[in-house]
């Protein structure tokens, strides 16, 4: 019996560090680095563990802010800190704890102004929002800018000759956490947001929950979409660089690859974006799906940059990571109980 209470302890510890999304956050860095050039594996995988760190220190903390917002949702009751099963001030010492050991690894691997400073700026920007963004509508822009500055981190252990293409990754990282705070976020928790006196994009733009059935605004949803031709403008431009412009040209089955892409990746939006009923297990699946979509179109927009096996196994990581860590952590594949 002793043995089962810590198996369920240790893996609501892993709920509230968000664990199931974690490679997702830790790209950032990684690709930032491997966009200039970065080929070491002992480098990249303390970039890697680094970007882990990051996303530990932005979710625990977010969760330590919001307590009282998710005790307001019948949804969230099960969350670490909302039940009880994990205290408020471990939840700090943890976030504390992920900055230390970040700025750590930093100074002994990586030791230069840029990239601690560049590190510190992504932690600034993010906690900025954890204690903001349900109080000033549009902070999803500051979270956007953590992530800039998260990737370009990675890029500058390796030159601070910032390239073209270096900077449009970032850009890119940008817009998609924009749109997975403000859209798919404000989307998910609207309901309970509003009940919270909670201040999103999502409630200034009125989206409103009403006996079940959800209504994005259509100021909502050209916002959403707005956000998502900019993410895609942003592909497209870096498609057009020099360096990556010449192997799309000869090898026709890229752009093939990438227009298919951009077709599913339309698609699921349009689902969740014009869904009629309050379903949060179905527009969890959609977002989970939209999210790996995007991060794939980023991936074959680097291709000829980044070579086949660097592009497979980051095809691989994060998107197998978050299923095996979805099961072990609640039992399914795409509907995290966040």
């Amino acid at each position: 019996m002793k043995n089962m209470s810590v198996k369920i302890k240790m893996l609501e510890y892993f709920r509230l560090l968000r664990l199931q999304t974690a490679a997702a956050t830790a790209t950032a860095p990684l690709l930032g680095a491997l966009v200039i050039g970065q080929r070491d594996l002992l480098s990249l995988a303390i970039l890697f563990f680094i970007g882990m760190l990051y996303h530990i220190y932005g979710f625990v903390l977010n969760e330590y802010i919001d307590i009282e917002v998710d005790k307001k949702s019948a949804h969230l009751q099960k969350k670490p800190l909302v039940s009880g099963i994990i205290k408020k001030e471990t939840a700090l010492f943890i976030t504390v704890g992920a900055i230390v050991i970040a700025c750590i690894l930093i100074i002994v691997f990586f030791p230069a102004l840029f990239p601690i400073s560049l590190f510190l700026l992504a932690l600034v920007l993010g906690g900025i929002y954890d204690l903001f963004g349900k109080k000033i509508p549009g902070c999803d822009f500051i979270l956007g800018g953590g992530f800039f500055f998260l990737c370009l981190f990675g890029v500058s252990t390796v030159s601070t000759n910032f390239t073209l293409p270096s900077y449009i990754v970032c850009s890119v990282y940008f817009f998609h956490i924009v749109f997975n705070n403000a859209v798919e976020g404000g989307l998910k928790d609207v309901e309970h947001d509003y009940l919270a006196g909670a201040k999103t994009l999502a409630i200034a733009m009125r989206v409103k929950v009403k006996k079940g059935r959800i209504g994005a605004s259509n100021l909502f949803i050209a916002f959403a979409y707005g956000l998502e031709i900019i993410f895609l403008g942003f592909i497209i431009y870096l498609v057009l660089q020099p360096e990556i412009k010449l192997s799309y040209t000869n090898t026709p089955t890229l752009p093939i690859i990438l227009v298919f892409l951009f077709l599913i990746f339309f698609i699921t939006s349009y689902r969740f974006l014009h869904m009629r009923t309050m379903e949060r297990g179905k527009l969890k699946r959609f977002f989970s799906v939209h999210e790996m979509i995007s991060f794939f179109i980023l991936l074959m927009a680097l291709y000829p940059l980044l070579g086949l096996w660097i592009t497979v196994i980051l095809l691989l990581l994060p998107s197998v990571w978050y299923l095996i860590f979805n099961i072990i952590l609640y039992g399914k594949l795409l509907q995290p109980q966040v």
